[in-house]
């Protein structure tokens, strides 16, 4: 195991721990299990499952999600009619985080196999296709973090700009097509822009829309310095086990504990691009694009929590209580450990 990703993992799960159950006691336990089952996919993709085997067969697993996403949308369950996981018994899957890294998984190969230089009508329209599951689920902003985490990690391995150009002014069209009937369906997405604009401008309901965000702030600046501890009552927050638990964690261990979290993420952002430079080919972009959606997730969740961002819904990779989000972080930071194993061998021949 990678020394310094071990360490992130192990510390950030410690917070997520602090976090949850000062939210909800209730969940320590259920928790724990889940925290449990995410490091035990960490060790299966550090020394069980090679990232070669998986870089090859990497568009079937993709394929094999865009399957499960599928069923999610036929059989799915989730709050409020929306069909987000499929319930397997003991374990509520979510295919749509699953993608997150399997689309990774895809770009990297292609990459691998093709160039940057090359035609990529061909990942595009996988690309569409997979948001387009998603955001029927509906799930907007999974939909729209997956399009900017490929683009994101085309962008960083140098994709030619004519070619992110048209996929920017393709989406961009298909976007203004499809967008007003979408809206319509789902209201849901215009009343959180809404909601996130009339907050900015200081006339936001906060009983209404806005009452998350207003009530995360509320307990940011409560926190204090040190915090109130994990069995201090947070105030009332929804989600705060799971979008908000950002909020959670820094009320239970003050803003030293926030800049700790901050802190780890970038350590972790640091760690997984140097991984990245000591690769070359299809390793070196599997590297970076980990890295990006653990680390851009991060980013987004807590720009939501601090009131930069609209609620989006997006969990906190590694913090947020969730069985598919722990495992899929797990795995993704199993991988990154077995690439920088692989990096710091070249580096020993070199």
């Amino acid at each position: 195991m990678d020394p310094i990703l071990t360490l992130v993992q192990l510390a950030l799960l410690g917070f997520s721990l602090v976090g949850v159950t000062a939210a909800e006691p209730g969940l320590f336990l259920p928790h724990l299990l889940k925290i449990g089952l995410g490091l035990l996919a960490t060790l299966a993709f550090a020394f069980l499952i090679p990232p070669g085997p998986l870089l090859r067969h990497a568009l079937g697993l993709h394929l094999g999600v865009m399957v499960l996403l599928g069923l999610v949308l036929l059989v799915g369950e989730g709050p409020g009619g929306v069909r987000r996981w499929l319930d397997l018994g003991p374990l509520q899957l979510q295919p749509s985080e699953l993608a997150k890294v399997s689309l990774v998984l895809y770009l990297a190969s292609f990459v691998g196999r093709k160039g940057t230089d090359y035609p990529i009508v061909g990942p595009f329209l996988i690309l569409g296709f997979t948001a387009g599951l998603v955001l029927l689920e509906p799930d907007f902003a999974t939909a729209l973090f997956l399009f900017a985490l490929a683009l994101a990690v085309l962008l960083v391995i140098g994709l030619p700009w004519r070619r992110l150009f048209s996929i920017v002014l393709s989406s961009i069209i298909l976007a203004l097509a499809l967008g007003g009937s979408y809206l319509e369906r789902f209201r849901y997405v215009a009343e959180r822009f809404t909601a996130f604009l009339g907050f900015w401008q200081g006339r936001a309901d906060a009983s209404g829309e806005a009452y998350q965000v207003v009530q995360a702030q509320k307990a940011l600046l409560a926190a204090g310095p040190f915090g109130h501890g994990p069995g201090a009552g947070l105030i009332h927050l929804p989600e705060a086990h799971n979008d908000m638990v950002f909020a959670s964690v820094v009320y239970a261990t003050g803003w030293l504990g926030g800049g700790m979290v901050l802190l780890l993420y970038g350590l972790l952002f640091l760690r997984g691009l140097q991984v990245a430079l000591r690769l070359r080919g299809a390793e070196s972009v599997l590297a970076t694009g980990l890295t990006l959606y653990l680390t851009g997730q991060a980013a987004i969740n807590i720009g939501v929590t601090l009131g930069f961002l609209p609620v989006t819904g997006v969990p906190l990779p590694l913090l947020s209580y969730g069985g598919s989000s722990l495992l899929v972080a797990g795995a993704a930071l199993g991988m990154l450990s077995a690439l920088a194993r692989r990096g710091e061998g070249r580096r020993a021949w070199s």
